[in-house]
C-alpha cells in the first residue's frame, strides 16, 4: 500500500494539511486536538483543482474554525483556565507564587507562568500582563524594520507601540514616525509584518492609491492573504 504524501499550502492565510490517499474523492476536516485544517486529497488530483475546491470551502472552513474556538474558549472559562494570545498562539496562564524573582514565561505546549513572590491582585495581574505583552511587540519591531528598511529603501525615524481602537498602525510621513497597534503582538507574525511594510510604504505614498498598492504587490505579494489572516484571525 503506497504511502501518504503530506504537504502544507496557504489559502486566505489559513494553513491547510493536505495528505495525498488513494481515495476518488476530497474531504476536508479539523484536527480536534488544534483545530488545524486537514485535507485527505486523491492522489492524482492537479493542485490547480485542489485549490480552486479549497478557495471555494474557505467560508465553511473560517466557520468551523471560528466554532473551534469558541469551544476552547467555553472549556477554558468552565476549567477556570485564563487564557492569553502571543503571536497567533494560545495560552493558559498559570501563576507560580512563591518565587524570589518576577518573571513571566511563555512555555511549551501554551502554557504562560507568571512568577511572582506573592500572588497578585487581579488589577495588578492584568497591569503586568499589558506591560510584558507591550514588551515583547516592542522588541519584535527593530529587527524586522532594519530588514524592511533596507528592501523598501527608506527610514523611519521612530517607532512607538500604543493602545488603538480602529487602526493596526498609522504613519506620519513629514515625521517619519510609525505608530503599532498593541493588540498586534496576539496575532500570527505574518501579520505584524504586513503591518510594518504597509506603513513602511507610506514614506513612498501617503495614499492609498494605485500607486501605493503596485508597491504593497511589489514587496509583499501576499499582503492581501496577511491582511485577510490578521483581520479573521479568531481573536479579541
Amino acid at each position: 500500500m503506497a504511502k501518504e504524501a503530506a504537504s502544507d499550502i496557504i489559502l486566505a492565510g489559513v494553513v491547510i494539511h493536505i495528505l495525498r490517499k488513494e481515495i476518488k474523492n476530497l474531504y476536508i476536516r479539523l484536527s480536534p486536538d488544534d483545530g488545524s485544517v486537514v485535507v485527505s486529497a486523491p492522489r492524482k488530483m492537479k493542485e490547480a483543482t485542489l485549490r480552486n475546491i479549497l478557495a471555494g470551502r474557505m467560508a465553511w472552513i473560517e466557520k468551523r474554525q471560528k466554532r473551534y474556538q469558541k469551544a476552547i474558549e467555553i472549556k477554558a472559562q468552565d476549567s477556570g483556565e485564563e487564557a492569553y494570545w502571543l503571536w497567533g498562539e494560545k495560552y493558559h496562564l498559570e501563576i507560580v507564587a512563591g518565587s524570589l524573582q518576577s518573571k513571566i514565561l511563555p512555555l511549551s505546549p501554551s502554557r504562560l507562568q507568571m512568577h511572582t513572590a506573592i500572588a497578585p491582585s487581579a488589577e495588578k495581574k492584568e497591569k503586568w500582563l499589558a506591560l510584558w505583552f507591550r514588551a515583547q511587540l516592542e522588541q519584535a519591531i527593530p529587527d524586522l524594520a532594519a530588514r524592511w528598511e533596507k528592501i523598501i529603501g527608506v527610514k523611519v525615524a521612530v517607532w512607538r507601540v500604543k493602545t488603538m481602537k480602529t487602526l493596526w498602525g498609522s504613519c506620519n510621513v513629514r515625521a517619519g514616525r510609525i505608530w503599532l497597534n498593541s493588540e498586534l503582538v496576539k496575532k500570527p507574525p505574518e501579520c505584524l509584518e504586513y503591518v510594518v511594510v504597509h506603513e513602511m510604504v507610506h514614506l513612498l505614498e501617503a495614499s492609498h492609491n494605485r500607486r501605493f498598492y503596485g508597491f504593497m504587490d511589489r514587496f509583499l505579494p501576499d499582503w492581501k492573504e496577511r491582511r485577510r489572516r490578521l483581520n479573521h484571525f479568531p481573536i479579541m
